[in-house]
């Protein structure tokens, strides 16, 4: 039994050649290496398993445990479980009494071997040869416990005759195979260094973009080290133990061999530059030359590292031939002025741009002084300071422009940049580098003039305007004078625009202003807003506002009496006149926006009265204003927060039944209550509202019209709705109301969009398509208020109309005046000859209905039939039968 113990170590000891094999076949290749070493450490155990001691059937004995434990100690995790899993399979695979003892030895003894790695990792105990047996005497120990679960006879067995030969064996096996693999690895290791090492130096040798020589007394090539031939002599194959004078011309051989000698001599380190003939032509080279430690019995040798410096010498050439092209370039450059300055002022350079702009030839600047030439006397101070502090400290003067004199005396704008220049061996220099900016500050100061000026008339503009404005107004607080602002606007000008052209027109303003100018007194200000309107600033009036105002109406009426007077244009004469209106500013602290568009509304008052005339700003037309602005503000309001809402008022046939409605927006106001459609709608066409709330209203009735679809005795209702022209005229109107009708599901054929007469005054053509665009879906048009616009009777015959609503102006009063019932009666017969519809609108008696329908009338909307109403109340009339007309008080909505 013990020599078979020994023969299952010995197995052992074979492992580390293996290992060590391994290690060097997989090398650079690290899972590689792990998983065979893993498959190495795991076929030794099945090995040992096929030929083990066997104490009885099932119960083997090998040593698995000190492989195992070793896979764990020099293996790692990875060894280590490959060969625990190969040698578990094996033991499980032999199967018999003991494989539970087996798989639990196999396990414990990794574990072991893991656990002594980790505490080695740690540093708490090291792999010498006494850790060692005491690891493999506690592992076998271990194991021997374990061998305690077998059964009894085994058991017995293996105490009488298997424990002391199994330590006395495996626990020098153990120390034995660990010394083995250790010195293994570490041997490995040092090779992989070593290899490393090399690779390295090699690497940076050939990474050194630089000749690398090893040259002995004699001149004889003992090394040559390049990353290729080309900055050689020769290929390096060739030059290796070769002289120099086989390879060089004797002159320069001569000189690198004394070179040699002299830095072996001296034993310092020799540089010296060079030009030779190489592979790839005449290169340029600095040589460092250093002894070289040798042997005593060698021969002494230097190491030589020749560096390429072709392209700084290049580069050297270049800069020299730059410096000469760029001196040239700085003395013919035409429009930029170099000069050169020593510190103490005196001219070093005076190129001919400097000339041009200065006056002084080279021969008069150079050696005068910078003060004496160009600078001012009240900038001498200034300069000096700040040459000083360049040359003291380096730094630059900053960069900026400045009047300087010409050799007349006249001065000449500069924009002036300098640069600090130390050469070596020469006194540092200042360069100014000027460029005549004199053009761009005339430009400048025109624009700046145009900021202000009007470039036309030459007046003020709005800008300046209202900067004297706040002057006069500053100046009118502390004085208590009153101050009035008129805004003057020709009457007609865009027509002697269009009918004799824009420099007609512009010789016209250019007199007006004239006029305006010699009209007034010379602390006035007249300025010229734009277009043809003007305004005039009269300050310094009478402190009481009558007197004030007087003053000012005579002035104003000279200035219009001076504006009627016939023009002289281009020898056309010419006649026109002008609205002016006034604002008197008691209170100085108005907004001078406010000033202006008081000024602007009482010129519009001037117009309305006739033109030619003048009117002041009365404080009741601001109020009106404000309350225009306040209705705008609430109506955005309104729309945001939902505040409209539809009515809904029947249309009936000369029966009395329903056949419809027309869909009346009004406005729910949280505070004013119902607003009257009158107020708003115009305001909204005005601001464009009106499409946001147009695009509501027809939604929210094609929406309603849709449901009425589903609902037995509404299904068949017509629903008018309006549209005003700015929403017809949109560009897209035809697409968005399609979409509409689809995304509503309204029927088209129900629907039936009111057009005013004031669609026909502008783009009827437009219009018509429009019209047939929608006509082709099925939607109606009537046309409403028939009578009271001005569209021509070709134009009617040309539309796609279905339907004409008689205006309730005509119908009012058709029982009372001849021509309004001739007009009705005209509008009937027109629409019956042209096959349209026709609907009255404004029904409120039995008596004009009795006269509608004895006319051919038949259909009626008004008071007489219904109010308009809510939708529940609507809907319930048009179910309900038809009630007997009955009068109604007569009053608009």
């Amino acid at each position: 039994m013990f020599i078979a113990l020994v023969k299952a170590a010995a197995l052992l000891l074979a492992l580390c050649y293996l290992y060590g094999f391994n290690l060097r076949y997989w090398r650079g290749r690290p899972m590689a290496e792990q998983i065979a070493s893993g498959v190495l450490f795991g076929g030794i155990c099945v090995i040992g398993m096929l030929t083990p001691i066997e104490l009885m059937p099932g119960v083997i004995f090998d040593a698995r445990s000190v492989v195992l434990s070793m896979a764990g100690l020099f293996g790692g995790p990875l060894i280590a479980g490959v060969a625990t899993v190969m040698a578990v399979v094996a033991r499980i695979w032999l199967g018999g009494g003991g494989t539970e003892v087996g798989v639990t030895v196999i396990l414990m003894c990794t574990a072991m071997g893991l656990a002594y790695r980790a505490a080695h990792a740690r540093q708490w105990i090291s792999v010498e040869p006494l850790p060692l047996l005491v690891f493999g005497l506690l592992v076998h120990v271990a194991e021997i416990i374990v061998f305690q679960w077998l059964p009894p006879e085994a058991v017995a067995r293996v105490n009488q005759h298997l424990a002391v030969p199994f330590l006395l064996t495996f626990t020098p096996a153990t120390m034995i195979l660990g010394l083995l693999l250790r010195d293994a690895q570490a041997r490995i290791a040092t090779e992989r260094a070593l290899a490393d090492t090399a690779a390295r130096l090699q690497a940076i040798t050939h990474a050194i973009p630089d000749v690398l020589l090893v040259l002995d007394t004699h001149g004889r090539y003992v090394e040559v080290l390049s990353p290729d031939d080309e900055p050689l002599a020769g290929p390096a194959s060739d030059l290796l133990g070769k002289r120099m004078h086989d390879v060089l011309p004797a002159e320069q051989a001569d000189r690198f061999l004394a070179l040699v000698r002299s830095t072996l001599q001296t034993r310092t380190t020799q540089t010296i530059e060079y030009e030779m003939e190489t592979r790839s032509g005449q290169r340029f080279f600095e040589g460092r030359a250093q002894p070289l430690q040798t042997q005593p019995d060698a021969t002494p040798a230097v190491v030589f590292l020749a560096h390429d410096i072709t392209a700084r010498k290049r580069t050297e050439k270049a800069l020299r031939e730059s410096e000469l092209r760029f001196r040239s370039l700085l003395r013919t450059i035409p429009s930029i002025s170099v000069q050169g300055y020593l510190q103490d002022g005196t001219t070093s350079y005076w190129n001919q741009a400097s000339e041009k702009l200065y006056g002084y030839r080279s021969e008069e600047a150079l050696g005068k002084n910078l003060l004496d030439l160009i600078i001012p006397a009240s900038m001498h101070d200034g300069v000096r300071t700040q040459m000083r502090h360049m040359f003291a400290t380096g730094e630059v003067i900053p960069a900026s422009e400045m009047q300087l004199h010409r050799k007349d005396g006249s001065p000449v704008d500069v924009f002036s940049s300098h640069a600090f220049i130390e050469v070596p061996g020469h006194p540092p220099e200042m360069f100014c580098i000027d460029i005549d900016i004199s053009g761009r500050k005339a430009a400048e100061d025109e624009a700046r003039y145009l900021a202000f000026y009007d470039a036309l008339t030459q007046l003020p503009n709005r800008r300046l305007l209202v900067d004297r404005l706040q002057q006069v107004l500053a100046t009118s607080e502390r004085t208590g004078d009153n101050t009035a602002v008129l805004f003057v606007d020709l009457d007609n000008f865009k027509t002697l625009n269009d009918t004799r052209g824009h420099e007609v027109g512009d010789l016209l303003l250019k007199q007006v202003a004239t006029r305006l100018r010699t009209g007034v007194r010379e602390q006035d200000t007249v300025a010229r807003l734009g277009g043809d309107e003007f305004v005039v600033v009269l300050q310094s009036l009478s402190p009481d506002a009558r007197e004030a105002a007087a003053h000012t109406r005579v002035l104003g009426e000279k200035l219009l009496h001076d504006l009627r007077q016939p023009y002289d244009l281009a020898g056309y004469e010419h006649h026109i006149t002008a609205s002016i209106g006034v604002t008197l500013l008691r209170d100085h602290l108005a907004p001078l926006d406010e000033v202006l568009k008081q000024a602007d509304m009482a010129m519009y008052r001037a117009k309305d009265a006739g033109r030619n005339t003048l009117r002041f700003f009365d404080p009741d037309m601001q109020q009106a204003v404000n309350r225009r602005a306040l209705l705008e503000s609430e109506l955005h309001t309104g729309l945001r927060m939902s505040q409209f809402l539809l009515l809904y008022q029947p249309q009936v046939d000369s029966c009395g039944c329903v056949t419809g409605a027309e869909a009346l927006v009004r406005w729910q106001h949280p505070v004013r209550g119902m607003v009257s459609p009158a107020e708003f709608i115009p305001l909204a066409e005005e601001t464009g509202l009106i499409l946001p709330l147009g695009d509501w209203v027809m939604e929210t009735a094609m929406r309603q019209q849709a449901l009425w679809r589903g609902i037995p005795g509404l299904a068949h209702l017509q629903l008018a709705i309006n549209v005003s022209a700015r929403q017809f005229l949109q560009e897209h109107f035809v697409d968005q109301l399609l979409s509409m009708v689809a995304r509503t599901g309204a029927n088209p054929h129900n629907i039936k969009l009111e057009l005013t007469e004031s669609l026909l005054l502008d783009n009827v053509d437009d219009v018509i398509a429009i019209m047939l665009a929608l006509k082709a879906h099925g939607l109606g048009f009537a046309l409403d208020d028939f009578g009271t616009g001005y569209s021509s009777l070709s134009y009617l015959k040309r539309l796609p109309l279905d339907q004409i609503k008689i205006d309730q102006g005509f119908v009012r009063d058709v029982l009372l005046d001849a021509s309004d019932a001739a007009i009705a009666r005209s509008i009937i017969g027109l629409a019956d000859s042209l096959g349209l519809s026709v609907i009255a609108e404004g029904v409120e008696t039995e008596e004009h209905y009795q006269f509608l329908l004895a006319h051919g009338c038949k259909a009626f909307q008004g008071y007489l039939f219904g109010r308009p109403l809510a939708l529940d109340a609507f809907e319930r009339q048009a179910l309900a039968a038809p009630p007997q007309p009955s009068s109604a008080a007569s009053y608009v909505i």
